[in-house]
């Protein structure tokens, strides 16, 4: 795209607030120097990267590159053996630092590989490089300076620059604190020149005290000198300050080495983080301004080419202050004709459009609804500029010409062309049969285009040219202003005579206006006016049905949570009474052997009722959930059987009159069911075990052993106390249970659960060879 273009459409404004959306100064320069693509896998992959992006900020919204820094000019140095400076290192430092909390924070992710695949290949060019970044911890501070531990040696030789230095000052402060040489000090404070510990001396008793001076005061009157006996101390201090200085260069030449040996990953490291805090950017402008990802045209064929904008917004304009653009181009037409008063949004809108092709062919969101489309162009041409403009570009009749043929010269049946006031500058008839041919042109070319024009005849002629499709913006003649909203298919009608009424020209000049007007062209407005109002008066009516649809879908959504709660409080009512029915079961089976059998039979009586009445409630709450069953899948009496419902199985030992109820017989219990509450498991067998009237039979096949390890102590009773049961109708001498060492706790739970139940005779620890502490067995009471 050429820059003129992308300055014409304000692209470079989007680009500025993309960088300002920027933590990396690296990411800054690319964001600056970011432009669209015309090739289709590349915007598909760009846009892909903006929606992991969003993504990544929705589920981590502090996610960010940290500190990094752009390093590039300390790394060419270092190569090029220049050595670095504590604060250069510091910098490499920081961002080393920042690089490695980058990946750390997005392998924290869950299913990062899966929901963030190119964010994967970003942190991958991340490097780590703990080596270097211990070495740099270890030798600069925090402000920038070389520390003790850079080093053994410079450790050890600040170590004995700190006593030589206070040897010395102790020294020198002795001659502030002798009578002897009172009178001969200036002040009586210790002062250095030169790195060298002086103190002030009278210029007129500089005899008083021997020493080498250093430095005189500006005016003369004062020597700082050092005493004779301060000299060796002073040397020593300045011979070891000159051995620290040494070593210090040899830590930074060394430092600044491995930095060099790491100029790829450095380099690497600062392209990905650049990548990230770039997509990072176009994330939270995508945020600010309510954009959405437009879905991408990669179809070639200029006859199925579409783009659709659905209430689209001009990037650059406040969101509460702009009316949303809905335009659709394409396919019926490919070339649209706006007319309209001036102000009216006309030049917005080939701006709107423009800037959103752009933004998205440089993987950005639009800001405009879900599921507006916009093909790939292999260019966008623009002519725009007039005092109606956001710039403020005047532009004479010839630059418009200029950029016309250019564009006509370049353009393919894969571009855009947007050109304000087609045919304006110049004689009126002359300017529109220009237009036309324009158009002609454009049309034959199989390009998507939009024109804006104020000729009347181009209106006609986009009525009678295919492929060509009128649209307008309306205007408010009462309030003489415009509405900003674009309608298509309906040409704009002149306002001219009716603003000039509105502000109160003369009716003697309006009735003289109009016998001068074509009266053909007038009875084109009135028909205009009338299908506007029509039109506007079937969008009204198809507003007012949207939304007594969505109040219905409102009501019928309430009235389906009402159900679904109702519903849940029938299921828990029911439950309760299931669980009062399982406890009588329970009882009964618990019975001492000396309870007599009519006590036994009362309970059973009770519980009966209490699992009918359950199970009529379950028949209620279930009758209309469950789909019905074909014929053949229909269990019947003599059936086996799985409750669905309850749990269990059980025989059909008969049905209702009306075929949707079945009586099934549970051991010693009967209870009807709805048929399709009913899973048939096998045929009934000529030949059945008889069940005694008093105790039921088992349930369910049992095995001589049950494992309970990995489950909680707390759980196991009723599990524990249902599988007894069983045994214990299936006549089982014994039964072993498994519930592990471990800790102790499931084995003792097991073990007091077998000391209360009354079907346990007694238990046991095997020996160490069948299980040991792993395993009790229980022996149960003859049946």
């Amino acid at each position: 795209m050429a820059a003129t273009i992308l300055d014409t459409l304000e692209y470079t404004q989007v680009q500025r607030m993309l960088a300002e959306r920027c933590q990396f100064s690296l990411a800054i320069e690319r964001a600056q120097e970011l432009g669209p693509t015309s090739k289709p896998d590349i915007v598909a992959y760009l846009l892909d990267v903006t929606s992991e992006a969003v993504e990544l900020l929705e589920s981590r919204p502090g996610f960010s590159v940290g500190g990094i820094k752009d390093i590039r000019e300390r790394v060419e140095r270092a190569v090029i053996g220049s050595t670095l400076q504590p604060t250069d290192l510091l910098d490499i430092l920081d961002s080393v630092s920042a690089a490695r909390e980058l990946r750390r924070s997005f392998f924290r992710l869950e299913d990062r590989d899966t929901r963030f695949p190119h964010f994967s290949e970003f942190i991958g060019f991340v490097a780590d490089l703990p080596g270097l970044e211990a070495d740099l911890q270890r030798s600069i501070s925090d402000h920038g300076s070389v520390l003790d531990s850079a080093s053994d040696e410079l450790a050890s030789i600040r170590r004995r620059l700190r006593a030589a230095q206070s040897r010395a000052a102790e020294r020198i402060r002795r001659y502030t604190q002798n009578a002897d040489y009172t009178d001969a000090l200036q002040d009586p404070i210790v002062t250095s020149r030169g790195g060298r510990f002086v103190v002030p001396v009278r210029a007129d008793r500089r005899a008083q005290l021997p020493g080498m001076v250093h430095d005189t005061s500006a005016s003369g009157q004062t020597l700082f000198v050092e005493p004779t006996e301060m000299v060796e101390l002073n040397n020593q201090v300045r011979e070891l300050e000159s051995a620290e200085q040494h070593e210090i260069e040899r830590i930074l030449r060394w430092l600044t080495a491995q930095v060099a040996a790491q100029e790829d990953s450095l380099l690497t490291t600062l392209d990905g983080a650049a990548a990230i805090d770039l997509a990072l950017a176009k994330a939270r402008l995508a945020g600010a301004m309510s954009a959405t990802r437009p879905t991408m045209v990669t179809e070639r064929d200029p006859k199925r080419r579409r783009l659709a904008l659905n209430k689209a917004r001009h990037p650059l304009l406040p969101r509460d202050e702009v009316v949303p653009l809905d335009l659709v181009l394409g396919r019926e037409f490919r070339v649209l004709v706006i007319t309209g008063p001036n102000t009216g949004g006309k030049t917005v809108a080939l701006k709107t459009v423009g800037l959103l092709a752009l933004m998205a062919q440089s993987g950005m969101f639009i800001p405009a609804d879900e599921g507006s489309e916009l093909p790939v162009f292999d260019a966008v041409y623009a002519d725009i500029g007039d005092e109606q403009s956001i710039e403020q570009s005047l532009s004479t009749f010839s630059s418009h010409l200029v950029r016309v043929i250019a564009a006509l010269a370049g353009v393919t049946d894969q571009s855009l062309v947007l050109f304000d006031e087609l045919g304006a500058g110049t004689d009126p008839e002359e300017g529109s049969a220009l237009a036309r041919a324009i158009i002609s042109t454009l049309v034959d070319s199989g390009c998507l285009a939009i024109g804006t024009t104020h000729y009347s005849e181009l209106k006609t002629y986009a009525y009678t040219t295919d492929l060509v499709e009128n649209a307008s913006v309306e205007f408010n003649v009462d309030t003489l202003s415009p509405t900003y909203r674009l309608e298509i298919g309906v040409p704009g009608r002149s306002n001219a005579l009716a603003i000039a009424a509105r502000l109160g020209m003369p009716e003697g000049i309006l009735e003289r206006a109009r016998a001068f007007t074509d009266p053909d062209a007038e009875h084109a407005d009135l028909l205009i006016a009338e299908i506007r109002a029509r039109r506007r008066e079937a969008e009204e009516a198809l507003e007012e049905a949207e939304r007594r649809r969505i109040e219905a879908e409102e009501r019928l959504q309430e009235a389906e949570e009402r159900r679904a709660r109702a519903e849940l409080e029938a299921l828990a009512e029911i439950e309760q009474e299931l669980a009062g029915a399982r406890e009588h079961i329970r009882n009964i089976r618990r019975a001492p052997e000396q309870v007599a059998a009519e006590q036994v039979s009362s309970t059973r009586s009770e519980a009966q009722a209490q699992l009918n009445k359950a199970t009529r409630e379950v028949r209620r709450a279930t009758r209309e959930r469950a789909p019905q069953q074909p014929p053949a899948a229909r269990p019947k009496v003599g059936d086996t059987v799985e409750l669905l419902a309850l749990g269990g199985e059980g025989e059909i030992v008969s049905l209702s009159e009306d075929g949707f109820d079945a009586e099934v017989q549970m051991g010693a219990f009967k209870i009807w069911q709805p048929l399709r509450d009913l899973k048939k498991t096998k045929a009934a067998q000529e030949t059945r075990r008889q069940r005694s009237s008093v105790t039921p039979a088992p349930s369910r096949h049992v095995d001589h052993e049950i494992h309970l390890r990995g489950q909680r102590a707390g759980s196991i009773e009723v599990v524990l106390d249902s599988y007894l049961d069983d045994a214990y109708l299936s006549h089982m001498p014994f039964v072993r249970i498994v519930h592990g060492k471990g800790t102790g706790a499931l084995r003792d739970a097991v073990r007091e659960v077998l000391r209360r139940h009354p079907l346990v005779q007694r238990f046991e620890t095997p020996p160490h060879n069948e299980g040991g502490d792993g395993v009790t067995i229980a022996y149960l009471k003859e049946s």
